[in-house]
């Protein structure tokens, strides 16, 4: 099987770069395909001449002395992500909704909180805005990151955003605010951008995604943009999905 793995080493004693070069050197030698970019080194091939490079490059270094190694198998973690399952892709159809949630919008830029593994900032992007995702998981980041380099990627949390005020055009929570507290994510949203998008599951009952106790129904997200901004939103019911748009009166 063919797996992608990025991976750091991180030299306990600051300034010992010899463990860094010995690790690089047996990535030349493993004759696996890699990358060395700033901050972390990519390596794809099959799984067994992978898992043999990089601990050929652990051990390498190691002999510098104590030091931490990351790693994580890309294609490992993206066969099992529910983000890009197909049948949630289709349900969900990511370029569809992003335009829709740009509809009548004169947008440059777009803000995806909870970003997860970048798919709906992959749809912002290719419709040419300045696409930036943001979640609190950097494992999911760097999945992200790879399947999407023309975005940006910041670690962070939904309620409190790093971000200075009207920084983009378009705030948008994909199937993310009934996993946040929406209340103040919706406020930083609003602080933010001039337009807040919000897709959301349905309000029934289905095998698939969460309980229903979990799930915001159309009353539920009205009160909580009323409470949050101080006026609902414009909603669109579709059949799989719900879709809530609400923007700054000038």
């Amino acid at each position: 099987m063919a797996v992608k793995a990025l991976f750091a080493l991180y030299p306990l004693l600051q300034g010992d770069y010899k463990a860094v070069e010995k690790a690089l050197l047996a990535l030349e030698e493993s004759g696996v395909d890699h990358r060395v970019l700033p901050t972390h080194s990519e390596l794809s091939g099959e799984e067994e001449a992978v898992f043999r490079a990089l601990q050929e490059a652990f051990q390498r270094a190691a002999e510098e002395g104590a030091l931490v190694m990351w790693a994580l198998l890309t294609n490992a973690c993206e066969a099992r992500d529910p983000f890009r399952n197909p049948e949630r892709l289709e349900r969900f159809p990511p370029e569809g909704i992003a335009r829709k949630a740009l509809e009548g919008l004169e947008a440059r830029s777009a803000l995806d909180i909870g970003t997860g593994t970048g798919v709906f900032a992959e749809a912002f992007a290719r419709l040419g805005l300045f696409t930036v995702g943001l979640d609190p998981r950097a494992d999911r980041l760097e999945v992200a990151q790879s399947r999407v380099p023309h975005a940006r990627f910041v670690e962070g949390r939904a309620e409190s955003l790093p971000f200075p005020d009207r920084s983009f055009d378009l705030a948008f929570f994909g199937l993310a605010l009934h996993h946040l507290d929406p209340l103040p994510a919706l406020r930083e949203a609003a602080r933010v951008a001039r337009r807040v998008a919000v897709l959301e599951w349905p309000h029934r009952e289905e095998e698939v995604g969460p309980p229903l106790e979990h799930r915001l129904s159309l009353e539920a997200l009205a009160r909580l943009f009323q409470e949050a901004l101080g006026s609902p939103p414009e909603v669109w019911p579709e059949e799989g999905y719900t879709l809530a748009l609400w923007e700054k009166r000038p």
